[in-house]
């Protein structure tokens, strides 16, 4: 790779393996490149939506609202499970998002304390132009791998996690028919 991207993950793991005899530096070599690739598509979602005028936290609340399915509508308390933010945090991030018109917030008739946001139209056309973007610039960025390459890297990741899954449960997923946490 080029100098952006260089590899330096073998060298880092055989450091900490000096420190730490029991790293395999193989399994630990895989594992610290699929932090890195998750911290590459972390920051390329963010640098989609910045022409927005959104930060990756904004991001990740219009995510969220979206994929909770229609009507789109979640608790400040809701958002902060699912984002790992404080209320306050949200709150805060929602006043911002609400001023741009992505999202809407009314009083809860059931509980007059909680002021849930809604995903607006805008809201939901903005999301789904930064997905639009971010599925486009991975294709770039991938397709960069010869096919069959990059076919055996998806049966390989696929197999990684059959095993996770087969020793730690399902992994949390973004679903249009579920939430994690309904409090």
């Amino acid at each position: 790779m080029g100098k952006r991207g260089a590899d330096d993950t073998d060298a880092e793991v055989e450091s900490w393996r000096a420190m730490v005899p029991a790293i395999d530096p193989v399994v630990e070599g895989v594992v610290d490149r699929v932090h890195q690739i998750s911290k590459y598509l972390d920051f390329l979602a963010t640098e989609i939506a910045a022409p927005h005028g959104l930060n990756r936290a904004d991001y990740e609340i219009l995510a969220r609202l979206f994929w909770i399915g229609p009507p789109h509508r979640l608790t400040p308390k809701q958002l902060a499970n699912g984002t790992l933010s404080p209320a306050t945090t949200i709150t805060s991030r929602l006043d911002r998002l609400e001023k741009a018109g992505l999202v809407v917030r009314e009083l809860d008739p059931s509980d007059r304390r909680s002021l849930p946001a809604t995903l607006t139209d805008a809201g939901r056309t903005i999301f789904l132009d930064i997905v639009a973007g971010q599925a486009q610039r991975e294709k770039d960025l991938f397709t960069a791998l010869p096919g069959v390459d990059l076919e055996n890297l998806r049966d390989l990741l696929r197999q990684v996690m059959e095993v996770l899954a087969g020793e730690l449960g399902p992994a949390h997923r973004r679903t249009r028919l579920a939430l994690d946490s309904k409090e």
